[in-house]
């Protein structure tokens, strides 16, 4: 089977128009030849595929439906489904659910008045180089800044919010599971190390030799071992890094600063988002 158009019909417009994670617009506006770009995909959050991502054998189960749909921007659709233990199928449903209800609360708040403006092709036009003027901008501006010693500033300010929000976590879980005894520890690299239960989360930033953010990468690696505090190893008991990952400190097209996987290019994430998805890699391969 495939997704129907009335599956489809329903689940953009529940979402819509916008991706579940992002909140990115999907269906933009037409450019000068007439065009409409559209960047959404329709994600199953459990695969029919038997090696398909989040994959389970349901009889009469409809993988097809637009319950089982989550529309989503075309790199978090890579996102979740390469990373299919940080997203996993309970996650999508709450990611689906809150998503959903944020679209349908934000349209009730206009009372359910939506005005139609037809534009010419003049307006659309105007409309097209203006947001390409603005993007491009946007970049020109974050690449001079980025090629600057303000650029290196600003990748340690998201260094910092990155070391800020993994200590602030530890001392939320020692608070709620204290007998863990959960660790952060500063590292040598600027941010700091979680230590839990014979595991180390490494999460190091490295600079660039010269005084601009060009060539500086963020790391994290889940590894199966602990460190003394010189950043040595165990001599008794080697340690094993069972998943890594380097990001470059980089812009999006918007000109936001981040982390770009150096990997996988289309992958660019905040600060907040690669902490978050790490962290919760970490612990679930700890505890499982």
């Amino acid at each position: 089977m495939a997704i129907t158009e009335k599956s489809r019909k329903i689940l953009w417009g529940r979402s819509g128009n916008r991706c579940a994670i992002c909140k990115t617009e999907l269906v933009l506006e037409k450019d000068p030849y007439n065009k409409h770009l559209n960047i959404g995909e329709e994600c199953h959050i459990i695969s029919r595929q038997p090696n398909g991502p989040r994959h389970k054998a349901i009889p009469d189960f409809d993988y097809d439906s637009s319950d089982n749909l989550l529309l989503l921007c075309c790199n978090h659709h890579t996102m979740i489904d390469e990373q299919v233990e940080t997203y996993p199928e309970e996650r999508l449903k709450q990611i689906k659910e809150e998503h959903e209800s944020w679209v349908k609360e934000n349209l009730e708040s206009t009372n359910g008045k939506t005005e139609t403006v037809a534009k010419s092709k003049i307006e659309e036009l105007l409309d097209f180089i203006t947001s390409k003027h603005d993007i491009e901008m946007n970049i020109k501006s974050s690449r001079q800044v980025f090629e600057s010693q303000e650029g290196l500033q600003i990748a340690f300010s998201e260094v910092y919010k990155i070391k800020d929000k993994v200590k602030k976590l530890v001392d939320e879980l020692n608070s709620k599971a204290p007998n863990y005894h959960i660790q952060a520890r500063d590292n040598r690299q600027h941010i700091c190390d979680i230590r839990f239960k014979g595991h180390t989360l490494l999460v190091q930033f490295y600079q660039a030799y010269s005084n601009v953010a060009d060539g500086s990468y963020l790391l994290f690696a889940v590894v199966d071992g602990l460190f003394d505090e010189n950043g040595y190893a165990d001599v008794f008991y080697p340690a094993k890094i069972l998943e890594i990952i380097r990001l470059d400190f980089s812009y999006d097209d918007n000109g936001q600063f981040g982390w770009r996987n150096q990997e996988y290019k289309a992958q660019f994430f905040t600060s907040e988002e690669i902490t978050d998805i790490w962290t919760d890699k970490f612990f679930k391969t700890v505890l499982k």
